[in-house]
């Protein structure tokens, strides 16, 4: 253990019980001493590129739009009309230079200023609009990701993440782009599936084609303020208490091609394959449009997942971000939202030109930018089916995490056992009862 996990390290101020699951007193209690007082991922900022875009994030009970004004300005506020509490918006996004709640017609500009109120003379009480706009929402965008805290007295969203800002701007996630967007809806709490990508301790059971691609047993974790925890896995090589092959796994073999390696070159030599794929990238890397510059030899080969509390994992490499999110139920805390949203690093055609590669690319050689994809929202039970996926290990999760759900509701079940290999885990429940035992002020 290093000696900056040492600092960091945190244990939860008593034992992990099934409380914390299935309780709805516990539910009630995130949702005043939780989720107004951090920062939250909302959504991507390809979302509100344009003056009038708007999205709306909805963490139940709640529900915030995100807009770009006219002015070009990011703007967030509650959903909420402040002339009887109706939702303003009830679509999930779009572009509107106003807003106009369907329940009496107030109407609101993008930037939350009340503008128009039919029969405004008939308030005797009088009309003063600053007051009645739209409520604000603290608003950041970083990484490509909006970001919103309801509480204005939070730390800013840099002093919140930390280190996280400066390890994770290298791999450029402002620069991806959203290619796909899917939510299934689960029968677990909320944490329940977040714990789940606290540890690696289950990946050797449940998912075993990691084995030939990584080796999860030699994995870092580094653990820090906040209850935002880290962890490196080395990528293209095999599982290290495993018998090394005598060639090349299939898990490799799309990814050596596209980089021009031929596998049958490493024939009794599997564990050469991680530093040259290292190799190929930074002499290939602008030819096939990447600029891996910022990126060090390891993060070239290498995954790197970020869990920030509360509630979302960054899983990062140097082509692909996922952005991995749960939400709670609105009644039921043995029910949840997942929402996956993967963005991908379009190939640059002026990387290719500083190269003096001279074909250029045009949409018809990248039709996944096209267009934004449509959010897809399914059920556990339609990924079990095998009529929805969200890739074979996220699926394989999904398959699992309904039966850890229905144990912690067992009479035998009293608290989790962790391991030390679980310190990510610990570390993130230590800090959820900071939070969950401060006192809160409401206004």
């Amino acid at each position: 253990m290093s000696e900056a996990r040492e600092q960091n390290l945190t244990s939860p101020s008593g034992p992990i019980t099934a409380e914390r699951y299935v309780s709805r007193d516990y539910m009630e209690n995130e949702r005043q001493r939780l989720w107004p007082r951090t920062w939250l991922v909302a959504g991507v900022a390809q979302d509100i590129e344009e003056p009038g875009d708007f999205f709306v994030f909805d963490l139940a009970p709640e529900s915030i739009i995100v807009s770009r004004t006219e002015e070009g300005e990011v703007a967030a506020f509650f959903n909420a009309c402040q002339h009887r509490g109706a939702r303003v918006l009830t679509v999930d996004c779009g572009a509107m230079a106003q807003y106009t709640c369907p329940y009496h017609g107030w109407t609101y500009a993008n930037d939350g200023r009340l503008v128009h109120v039919p029969d405004e003379d008939r308030f005797s009480r009088g009309l003063p609009k600053e007051k009645l706009s739209l409520r604000p929402v603290r608003v950041e965008v970083w990484a490509g990701i909006v970001w919103v805290c309801m509480d204005p007295a939070a730390p800013t969203l840099q002093e919140f993440l930390g280190p996280v800002m400066d390890l994770v701007e290298p791999f450029r996630p402002q620069d991806m782009r959203l290619v796909e967007d899917q939510t299934v809806r689960l029968d677990c709490n909320w944490k329940a599936v977040f714990d789940n990508f606290g540890e690696l301790y289950h990946v050797e059971h449940i998912h075993p084609q990691h084995e030939l691609i990584f080796d999860c047993p030699t994995a870092v974790s580094d653990l820090w303020p906040h209850g935002h925890t880290r962890v490196s896995i080395k990528g293209f090589t095999v599982n290290s208490r495993l018998p090394i092959p005598d060639q090349v796994p299939p898990t490799m073999w799309a990814q050596l091609e596209a980089l021009g390696m031929d596998r049958s070159d490493y024939d009794g030599r599997v564990l050469d394959v991680r530093r040259d794929v290292q190799i190929a990238k930074r002499e290939r890397g602008a030819a096939l449009g990447y600029d891996y510059s910022l990126l060090s030899d390891d993060q070239l080969s290498d995954i790197v997942q970020y869990n920030l509390f509360p509630n979302a994992v960054l899983v990062l490499q140097p082509e692909e971000l996922w952005i991995l999110r749960a939400r709670p139920h609105a009644t039921d805390p043995e029910r949840c939202y997942w929402d996956k949203l993967a963005l991908r690093m379009p190939p640059d055609d002026e990387v290719r030109q500083s190269a003096n590669i001279s074909f250029n690319l045009d949409q018809e050689e990248l039709p996944e930018f096209r267009e934004r994809p449509e959010h897809d929202e399914f059920t556990q039970e339609d990924i079990i089916a095998g009529d929805k996926t969200m890739t074979i290990t996220l699926d394989q999760d999904v398959h699992l995490i309904r039966d850890v759900q229905k144990g912690m509701r067992s009479r035998g079940f009293r608290e989790a056992w962790l391991n030390d290999d679980e310190d990510r885990v610990s570390h993130y429940h230590a800090w959820l009862d900071r939070y969950m035992s401060e006192t809160v002020q409401t206004d």
